[in-house]
């Protein structure tokens, strides 16, 4: 595909490249593998990873409506039900929520989400204020607690969800940089920065913000200060690389920066009629970091697929062979893409 493809085309060839590699059909029911052939533990099925790919699906449905694709995602689901024996549930709290949200996107499942939810509200520590990352852990982090408060605040536990908000800006927020720590674990807090944490974290942000339906003396405007301050942080923080997002490799990292573009692009869609100059300048920036990556992801393809770092050509070996590497860059086209659509429509 010529290098001047539309986002929408580019969306769709990334679409294309996880279904032909990676997707398998089973009668009524479908998963994908963990790698193309050749590729590390190749045949392992990811919990975590198929969220991302319900998810994706359900991003790509708006923006290109297909009823096959439709269908896919009704397989994808029962898929889920097979693997996990129905209970649609892991060990790990993060995991569990990033399923949930999975579900709400492509709005379905509805018995599946009821039950994830409870098994956050249930999870939340009160000794804490916040979900710790796993059954038994003692490392609270913003892997579960962003996502988590979303599926929260999106099944009736709005309370919740501000309580999980308010522990992160509290307690995760780095003071130097603006952006979101890993998380607290004995008491000790895990600097490490990560793309995704500050992605989910703008999009609970934005989420909780909603409520102050643009009065800035509403409690909840907090939110949107945040959010936009974050947005504001990330963009400083990839400055010093010409925009590109940090890479994190293969793995679940492969994940990593598409979930960042994700929420940047739903802020620059919640903002891009914003009437003060604080909300213009973090759509900007919200917009230009998205298309960015977008464009060096595009430019990194080769054959079909694309690289776990866009600061280089995609590889027939390594990284580039996960599943989660393939979602990741195609999460942060169909971003672009949704983003494109609407501002223009």
């Amino acid at each position: 595909m010529h290098a001047t493809a539309s986002t929408q085309q580019r969306a769709a060839a990334a679409e294309d490249a996880v279904m032909r590699r990676y997707l398998h059909r089973f009668g009524p029911v479908a998963w994908a593998h963990a790698a193309v052939d050749g590729g590390r533990s190749a045949r392992t099925w990811h919990y975590w990873w198929h969220a991302h790919l319900i998810h994706v699906l359900a991003d790509a449905e708006r923006n290109r409506p297909d009823p096959r694709r439709r269908r896919l995602l009704r397989r994808l689901r029962r898929g889920v039900t097979l693997r996990t024996l129905g209970t649609w549930t892991t060990p790990f709290y993060d995991d569990i929520a990033w399923m949930g949200l999975a579900l709400v996107s492509s709005g379905a499942d509805t018995r599946a989400l009821r039950r994830i939810s409870d098994v956050l509200h249930r999870a939340v520590d009160p000794d804490h204020g916040a979900l710790p990352w796993s059954v038994d852990s003692p490392l609270y982090n913003a892997p579960a607690n962003a996502p988590g408060a979303m599926v929260l605040a999106l099944t009736g536990h709005h309370g919740e969800a501000v309580g999980l908000a308010e522990w992160m800006a509290s307690t995760l927020r780095d003071d130097t940089t603006g952006l979101v720590r890993d998380g607290v674990e004995h008491g000790v807090v895990r600097p490490e920065l990560w793309t995704y944490n500050q992605g989910a974290t703008i999009g609970l942000e934005l989420l909780l913000g909603e409520a102050a339906m643009g009065d800035e003396a509403d409690p909840a405007w907090r939110h949107v200060r945040r959010a936009r301050a974050l947005v504001r942080a990330v963009d400083a923080w990839c400055a010093r690389d010409d925009g590109l997002f940090p890479a994190a490799g293969g793995g679940d990292g492969g994940l990593f920066a598409g979930i960042l573009a994700r929420y940047l692009a739903d802020a620059a869609t919640e903002w891009a009629d914003a009437d003060d100059d604080d909300g213009e300048t973090a759509a900007d920036a919200a917009r230009r970091l998205v298309r960015r990556n977008a464009d060096a992801l595009w430019a990194g393809r080769r054959d079909g697929m694309f690289a776990a770092d866009p600061r280089r050509g995609a590889e027939a070996t390594g990284d580039d062979l996960d599943l989660s590497v393939q979602l990741g860059a195609w999460i942060t086209l169909e971003a672009d893409a949704g983003l494109e659509r609407s501002l223009t429509s």
